[in-house]
């Protein structure tokens, strides 16, 4: 069957006739290892959770209390899901890098599950974009690519950090979840211009070398806060229409919190966002167009930021 996918922006224009092409054989094959996964998983699931349930109700009986009953419930559970996700695990992953990596292929950009070189986090950490203090990070998902003259790097990161209970337990929190952006625009700024999220009465005069900044719309003066070194610059970047493609950059990756530096050369985003470009369910075949369409939309939304922010404003 042809499947037709949502081609309104020019750079996607033909992906459907390329994904019929070039995706669909490979996603067809991928289908028979999904419904082979299903065969192991409906095989030995059962098989397991009836011998917990045994093993459970022998000690039920021999102690007579039900707590062995609930504890073989959970463990039932966990294990069933923990033999489902080692089945599809390869399935979902193998699936995932063909789609994506296939769509930015076609409109002339590249991709990596797997980010092997770690990007430097200290200008993001030193100007507030991301917490000081966290002991275990991971990275993956890394996109990049060129788009009206500037070129771009986007990747996922979580930031963790280890605390102890008044027990002396260690427990793993997240201190940020989310996607991490740098455009290069190939020119250097004069001095330096930090946005944070607006802090009400927490809002500070000066920050580091930087003095605040009025900006001209009220609107965003009650989400934001901005910092600068060169005043006039600032003003100049930080117009009512290149704040607003930025709430819009937030709402497209249906993240929050968005904060951004110009550094140097760089524009630099930190936004939390749930996690993004995934296979999605298991449970429906993988040739369905929906799933194509999902990480096709979640590609397009990450394009319209780059072209967003870097097209001349009007």
């Amino acid at each position: 069957m042809i499947s037709q996918f949502t081609e309104t922006r020019p750079e996607f224009k033909g992906f459907s006739d390329y994904y019929n092409r070039e995706l669909l054989p490979a996603l067809e094959e991928k289908e028979f290892d999904r419904l082979n996964a299903f065969k192991k998983i409906n095989k030995y699931g059962p098989m397991t959770v009836g011998g917990i349930a045994i093993l459970a109700g022998l000690l039920f009986w021999r102690v007579g209390s039900p707590m062995f009953l609930i504890a073989g419930a959970m463990f039932a559970a966990v294990s069933y899901f923990g033999i489902r996700g080692h089945f599809l695990k390869d399935v979902k992953s193998r699936t995932k890098n063909h789609l994506v990596t296939g769509i930015c292929k076609f409109i002339g950009w590249e991709f990596s599950e797997q980010v092997t070189t770690p990007p430097d986090l200290k200008p993001l950490i030193e100007n507030g974009l991301l917490p000081k203090r966290y002991d275990r990070v991971n990275f993956e998902d890394k996109m990049w690519g060129n788009a009206h003259g500037a070129g771009f790097e986007s990747l996922e990161c979580h930031m963790e950090r280890e605390d102890r209970d008044s027990d002396g337990d260690t427990k793993w929190v997240t201190v940020f979840r989310g996607s991490l952006m740098a455009l290069d625009f190939h020119r250097k700024f004069l001095g330096k211009t930090v946005v944070l999220r607006d802090k009400g009465m927490f809002n500070r005069k000066k920050k580091s070398d930087m003095k605040r900044v009025g900006l001209v719309d009220p609107k965003f003066e009650k989400i934001f806060e901005a910092y600068g070194t060169d005043q006039v610059e600032a003003r100049y970047l930080l117009t009512p229409t290149f704040m607003q493609r930025l709430v819009d950059l937030e709402e497209s990756v249906d993240g929050k919190n968005i904060r951004f530096a110009f550094l140097n050369e760089l524009l630099l985003i930190a936004v939390e966002t749930p996690n993004r470009f995934e296979a999605g369910s298991m449970k429906v075949p993988i040739t369905d167009p929906k799933r194509t369409q999902d990480i096709l939309d979640e590609v397009g939304a990450v394009y319209n930021v780059v072209d967003g922010l870097v097209k001349p404003q009007g």
